[in-house]
């Protein structure tokens, strides 16, 4: 047998080596289930779907039916959200594109009722239905008034705590020195206002006040608007304008 040189016999090996690395990565496949980077493209008639264990349609992303015109295939892309029990809960598509074609954003509680919804036709809030202020005398004779020089509730009334903050408005008219404060589940909330001016005048403002609600969410409430005069034989009228919950 002819000699063969070392180094013909460690190239050999060293391809063999190569040639097993290749066949090993070619059997192998990688991860699949992320992302390190760049973006995942899903086209106009695809999307990503999650299913529950039973099959069923949890998160829905991309084509959502109805279609906004089948045959010209002009697909409609949206977003569903469902409860796994089936029921929907958060979605953003129209159910009738020819007569209602923007989509609306709604919330829907677990028996199908839209809670929170935005306006397709004109825009802004759809739901819930919010109260306007009721409106109210304009002839300070209608208000509820006090000649007390002790806090006096003048108007009183419940409520529930569902934002962080509480926006009163208040309608002021009587005797310099005369007060009003708002009062929620009997503690004063914001500053007092006292009516300023010259001596004996009659002043006439609007108090608006936007304070932090001493109170957690969902808990029962109870507003008292209060005032009083300064001295005997003066008078203070109030007349709320607006109370509403407000953000942070």
């Amino acid at each position: 047998m002819a000699t063969i040189p070392t180094d013909l016999l460690d190239r050999i090996r060293d391809i063999e080596r190569r040639i097993r690395g290749l066949m090993a990565s070619a059997n192998s496949s990688p991860a699949m289930n992320q992302v390190g980077s760049g973006d995942i493209v899903v086209g106009d008639q695809g999307r990503i779907r999650a299913r529950t264990s039973l099959g069923e349609d949890l998160l829905l992303v991309g084509r959502v039916q109805p279609d906004r015109d089948s045959e010209a295939q002009r697909y409609q892309q949206g977003f569903e959200l469902r409860r796994d029990d089936g029921s929907l809960a958060l979605s953003l598509v129209t159910a009738d594109p020819v007569n209602s074609p923007v989509q609306a954003l709604r919330v829907l509680d677990h028996k199908g009722e839209a809670v929170v919804a935005t306006d397709s036709a004109r825009g802004g809030l759809a739901r819930p239905y919010l109260p306007f202020p009721t409106p109210v005398p304009v002839g300070t004779a209608g208000w509820e008034s006090t000649g007390a020089t002790e806090w006096t509730t003048l108007y009183a009334g419940p409520g529930f705590a569902q934002h962080p903050r509480v926006y009163c408005a208040l309608a002021v008219s009587g005797t310099v020195g005369a007060a009003v404060r708002l009062l929620v589940n009997g503690a004063v909330v914001g500053a007092e206002q006292t009516l300023s001016g010259t001596a004996g005048q009659t002043v006439a403002l609007t108090v608006t006040l936007v304070e932090d609600l001493p109170a957690s969410f969902g808990d029962t409430l109870s507003f008292e608007i209060q005032a009083k005069v300064a001295a005997t034989g003066d008078t203070v009228a109030c007349q709320p304008r607006g109370l509403y919950g407000v953000q942070s």
